[in-house]
Order: C-alpha cells, then structure tokens, then sequence
C-alpha cells in the first residue's frame, strides 16, 4: 500500500510540473506577442544579442530595419527583438554627450 501511494504522489507532482511549465509557456507566448505588437517606426529597442537601436522600417512580419548610429542602418529578425520602448516624444541628445553632473555648489546661492 505504501508503495502505491508513492507512486500516486510522484505521478501527481509529475503532471503538477508539467502543467505549471506549460503554463509558463503560454504566460511567455503572450508576452512576447504583446512587445511584438508595440513595436512601431521610431521605437527604441535592444536585441537579444544587447544591441541598442531604433525602428526606422518595419518589413512585414519578419523584419525590421534598425538605425544604430547616423547613417548606419541594418536589419534584424523581429525575434531577435528583446525589448521595446515607445518612441520619445522629444529629440534625446546623442549617447555620450550628456551633461557631467558634479557635487559641487552652484556657483550663485539662492537669496535668504
């Protein structure tokens, strides 16, 4: 009796793994469905591979042309897609040129 209780348990938990892993799936699928339906002309996004760009044509389902730099544009698999931003709303200045912040005073104080 024992060991047949055993085995009852194991198969449960057995079925129990394997519901919970399909359902991680299907959770994933969906996901994945929901950022290929935001990506539109002028979104930022990154690759599977880490690679920043932005949308500047969409060729069907299975391709997007990506501008990665001024005058650089290459086209990537909509798969390899990991990541989608909305577009910005204002123009951003160019990677590398942000201002340096420092932790020194103002140079003027505001009035007491």
């Amino acid at each position: 009796m024992s060991s047949a209780l055993t085995l009852i348990l194991f198969a449960a938990l057995l079925v129990a793994l394997l519901l919970f892993t399909r359902r991680a799936r299907q959770r994933a699928a969906t996901q994945q469905a929901q950022m290929q339906d935001r990506i539109t002309f002028g979104s930022q996004v990154m690759t599977t591979s880490g690679l920043y760009g932005t949308v500047v044509g969409l060729n069907g389902d299975e391709t997007v042309q990506l501008s990665i730099a001024p005058g650089v544009e290459v086209k990537w698999a909509r798969a390899a897609l990991r990541d989608v931003q909305s577009p910005p709303n204002h123009p951003r200045e160019p990677f590398g040129h942000e201002e340096e912040k420092t932790d020194d005073p103002p140079d003027e104080l505001p009035p007491k």
